[in-house]
């Protein structure tokens, strides 16, 4: 794929593909491309000027996004300990963009006080993006959100990549490492709980397989933040509390009746 001159191979898993010096390694798939382009496209004014994510790899999602949107200031972090990769560092340096893409290596998406540090230090100001393509599990991936999300403009947008692994059949075999992970889906139910709730923090869900957008309402955040303060549910009505039709729920039916 090319884009604005910048190469990038699509490839859809890590594997023995290192890279190359005049291209990047990009793992997304090019349906994944055209659902970004579909939604952006349905958004024509979005332009966001101080972006944040979550993710980098080999840094070449940084240059995408700062290519598609060129905000003023883009901030990255990745859990791995590296340096840039040639490729990285050279459009660095060619695009004398030093000051304004900035990547950090080795701060991992679930330490909350490295990341509002680094938003402290970078940006001091609401962030109009959030781009989560860090870890895909559902407690770092929770725990980045509600430290991040608070610190978004009204109407500023949450992206948060491959929330439906645990409906892909790779991920169902009995051996694969993440065989005893909770599923991202459980934090995007969490999500629309919160939109139906209308706390007014947590406006809108855009739901496209690959990524889901959460958009930022104008409610105010006062102290910490927690998912859970914007959710109303109600109590399970007793009858559905059986609803379980195995043979050992009916026995403990049986026994209530």
């Amino acid at each position: 794929m090319v884009l604005n001159g910048q190469i990038y191979r699509l490839q859809h898993f890590t594997g023995p593909w290192s890279g190359g010096n005049d291209h990047f390694i990009f793992y997304k798939t090019k349906e994944l491309v055209d659902q970004y382009q579909a939604f952006f496209i349905e958004h024509p004014g979005f332009k966001p000027e101080q972006v944040f994510e979550l993710g980098l790899w080999d840094g070449g999602s940084m240059v995408f996004w700062y290519e598609l949107f060129h905000p003023s200031k883009h901030v990255g972090v990745d859990i791995q300990n590296k340096r840039n990769s040639p490729c990285f560092q050279r459009y660095l340096s060619d695009q004398r963009v030093q000051d304004r893409v900035k990547p950090y290596w080795a701060v991992d998406q679930a330490d909350s006080a490295r990341l509002r540090q680094l938003w402290q230090t970078e940006f001091g100001k609401p962030l109009d993006l959030v781009i989560d393509d860090a870890s895909h599990l559902y407690g770092p991936t929770k725990t980045s959100f509600e430290t991040l999300f608070p610190l978004l403009r009204p109407g500023g947008l949450y992206l948060i990549e491959d929330w439906a692994w645990g409906h892909w059949r790779d991920f169902f075999a009995p051996d694969h490492a993440w065989v005893a992970e909770r599923p991202l889906t459980a934090l995007i139910l969490h999500l629309l709980e919160a939109v139906g709730t209308g706390m007014g923090l947590i406006r809108r869900l855009h739901v496209f397989q690959g990524f889901v957008v959460v958009e930022r309402g104008p409610g105010v955040v006062n102290g910490a933040f927690s998912l859970d303060s914007q959710i109303l549910r109600r109590d399970e009505p007793a009858e559905l509390k059986f609803a379980d039709s195995t043979p050992a729920a009916l026995e403990t039916r049986e026994t209530y009746a």
